[in-house]
């Protein structure tokens, strides 16, 4: 038996997905976490299996069972690829009605069968049936409060699949049209315009998929690059990153060091430690979210930049900062010792956040020397001749 084109793009179509399938296995074992690429590897299995059924449906001796088989698993697929955008855009699944809709679907591709694989009633029930969940998913998409510019892509490109399924009604009755032509070729000549678009599109839509996945990846190690993993703010790299492009003015920045933290870490061990400083990130957190910038920047030691905030509106926030470290965190030790820390204040001016962190590592000295537990802010001009100790592990 002579391939026409349709079964030619088919068959490549099973090796193309094959590829797909590999790269989705490499992305999801690069993050476990993006369990949303186990509903598109599913989905990709089901429709190299449909394509594997219309090529068998040419070659076969069972040729109506995989021609209900090819579109069972189209149907599968595309179901299988709607629980993947659910999950990567978070949305809700209204899990009873793609079942139902799956059921139902199944059942008409199987009692329409007999009629043929020209018949327009055929095709137009059976391809509405295969795309009634995508096009759900879309709806939803657009519906989205907030759509941003990747979502709005890919649900561009899941409208053109859909579209190349919804065409083939059209695509039947042009090629019927042509009654000059035998039966099996106006077969051919369907499958060759049907499954052409069909193919492209989908291929396109995976295309979209893996690159969004890989474009997640490539966020989730910067992400993880530029944060600290113990309190979840940025590092030091992370903060110099970010506060080097901030650029609004007025602004100030905050260095807060915890007192007498060796003596806690070498009185009731690291773990303790580690308790105390997650505890202080957790407060400065609380106190300065975005669009201010926190940062852990090395050991007890952190940074605050404040945004659109002159100098004394940056030191109440250091005040109130310092006052809830003092009573949030009173129970944290063992022993019963109060958890403090020190800050130092400095305008940001023309040496940006580089000559701030000087200015307020100045302040926090002054802050350590004046008793500890206690709010200073630099002077207009910082002393020289003291160097700046930013990023350092104070033990005082």
């Amino acid at each position: 038996m002579i391939l026409g084109i349709g079964d030619i793009v088919a068959a490549a179509g099973v090796l193309l997905g094959l590829n797909y399938v590999a790269l989705f296995i490499a992305a999801y074992l690069f993050d476990r976490s993006a369990r949303h690429l186990l509903w598109y590897l599913a989905g990709a299995g089901a429709f190299i299996g449909s394509s594997a059924a219309y090529v068998m449906t040419e070659i076969a001796p069972f040729h109506g069972v995989f021609f209900i088989l090819d579109d069972v698993l189209v149907c599968t697929g595309f179901l299988l690829v709607s629980m993947g955008i659910c999950a990567h855009a978070r949305l809700r699944v209204p899990g009873r009605m793609f079942a139902v809709t799956a059921i139902i679907g199944a059942f008409v591709i199987t009692v329409l069968a007999p009629l043929g694989e020209l018949s327009l009633s055929r095709l137009t029930a059976v391809s509405l049936f295969q795309v009634a969940l995508p096009v759900m998913v879309v709806v939803r998409l657009y519906r989205l409060p907030v759509i941003s510019g990747r979502t709005r892509f890919l649900a561009t490109m899941l409208c053109a699949v859909i579209l190349s399924v919804l065409i083939r009604p059209l695509i039947a009755a042009w090629a019927v049209s042509h009654g000059d032509l035998s039966l099996h070729d106006q077969a051919e000549l369907y499958g060759t315009y049907a499954a052409t678009p069909f193919a492209a599109t989908l291929f396109a839509f995976a295309a979209t998929i893996f690159f969004l996945a890989m474009s997640d990846l490539a966020a989730t190690y910067r992400h993880a690059s530029l944060t600290d993993s113990l309190t979840g703010l940025l590092n030091r790299r992370g903060f110099l990153d970010e506060g080097n492009r901030f650029a609004a003015r007025p602004a100030a920045l905050i260095m807060l060091d915890i007192d007498n933290f060796k003596a806690i870490n070498d009185t009731h061990g690291h773990d303790q430690g580690d308790r105390v400083i997650a505890g202080v990130a957790s407060v400065i957190a609380e106190a300065a979210p975005r669009p201010h910038l926190c940062g852990r920047l090395g050991g007890e030691e952190f940074a605050i930049l404040v945004a659109r905030a002159e100098l004394p509106v940056a030191t109440a926030l250091a005040q109130a900062i310092r006052v809830a470290i003092e009573m949030d965190l009173q129970d944290s030790l063992p022993d019963g010792r109060l958890v403090t820390a020190s800050l130092g204040v400095a305008g940001i001016g023309d040496e940006g956040i580089a000559g701030a962190l000087i200015a307020a590592d100045h302040a926090l000295y002054d802050a350590k020397e004046a008793g500890r537990n206690r709010v200073c802010v630099a002077a207009a001009e910082p002393a020289h001749g003291r160097a700046s100790r930013a990023g350092g592990r104070r033990s005082a």
